[in-house]
Order: C-alpha cells, then structure tokens, then sequence
C-alpha cells in the first residue's frame, strides 16, 4: 500500500531539481492528478490516504508528469523539428488502464 505521489517524487520523475518556479508548476500537476485519481477510483481513497493501491500511486505520477509537460504545448501538439509534430493526447491510456484495475466499473 502507498499515499498519493508528493511533490518529490514527481520531480524525481521528470528528472528535475528543485526549483520555486519549476515546483508551482509541478504542484499544480500533481494536485490536478490527485484530484483525477481521487474522482476515477469513486472518492475510495481521499487525497491524504495511506492505503493506496500501488497502481494507483503509479498512475497519478504518470498523469502528473503528463499535465506538467502539457505546458509545452498549448495548442495540444509538441514539434520535433525534422520529425514533425506530435498531438498530445487529453488522456493518457496508461494511466485509464492502470485506475481501471481498481476503479468502479462503469455501463452505459
């Protein structure tokens, strides 16, 4: 069992060091992940939980790096130079699968 990511460990993820400007932005990630995972699993586990399940702990770190880099692109695609441009997604279809296995199943 695990709690909801903290701000260090999303850093640690997006490989980054502490910094005030950077950590505002991150923060605001991770809360906006937090509140999607709290809404996805059915409020079953509140933000200050301590019995989360793993995959859950992994799924909001996965959205909140996801929202952190949706900054750079503001109208939904990021360039790569020669390679193109590539649409970033509302979603990301890692976190839904990885929440799927603990949140309520939803017909209709």
């Amino acid at each position: 069992m695990a709690s909801w990511p903290t701000l260090a460990e999303v850093r640690r993820l997006l490989r980054m060091q502490p910094n005030d400007d950077d950590d505002l932005v991150i923060g605001s990630a991770f809360a906006a992940a937090i509140d999607y995972g709290v809404q996805r699993t059915n409020n079953r586990w509140p933000p200050d939980a301590t019995d989360l399940p793993e995959v859950c702990h992994e799924a909001a770190m996965l959205d909140a790096s996801r929202i952190y880099r949706r900054r750079d692109s503001v109208d939904g695609t990021i360039a790569w130079g020669d390679m193109g441009a590539v649409r970033v997604g509302r979603a990301d279809p890692d976190v839904d699968r990885l929440y799927s296995t603990v949140g309520p199943v939803v017909f209709g």
